[in-house]
């Protein structure tokens, strides 16, 4: 958007430019150089929107702008290529070969405390067969 239209369509809410500029935090100066600009940024047309407390669509209703605000979007979004989603089955390969892995690890911990009992209990057998020995 031009910054003269912008200029116009402020001075026809009636509040001062001086105002405007207080409201947004910037000098007047700063301000009336914005308003020199052929291309006003987005965001400072919402920043000066709110800051008067009007719509967006009001500076851009009765302009050559008005046109493009109101077509359809006529593209539709497209899912972001990448490799998740290009390779859904390799995704799914590699979850599957870290279940094995996870599987395996869960088998040998089982095996370890089925050894380890095994130990415990022969130590245990053992203190009972000496503790039985010294007594005789």
């Amino acid at each position: 958007m031009d910054g003269k239209i912008l200029k116009k369509k402020l001075q026809l809410l009636d509040i001062q430019l001086n105002e405007v500029a207080k409201r947004l935090d910037i000098s007047p100066q700063n301000l009336q150089n914005r308003f020199k600009s052929k291309e006003i940024t987005l965001d400072f047309l919402i920043e000066i929107s709110k800051s008067v407390n009007v719509s967006v669509y009001y500076f851009i209703k009765g302009t050559i702008y008005e046109n493009d605000f109101l077509q359809p979007d006529n593209h539709t979004l497209k899912e972001p290529e990448s490799e998740f989603l290009i390779n859904k089955g390799s995704v799914v390969d590699a979850k599957n070969q870290t279940i094995e892995i996870l599987e395996r690890e869960v088998e040998d911990l089982r095996n370890d405390k089925d050894f380890l009992k095994k130990i415990i209990d022969a130590k245990i057998e053992f203190g009972k067969n000496t503790d039985s020995a010294s007594d005789n």
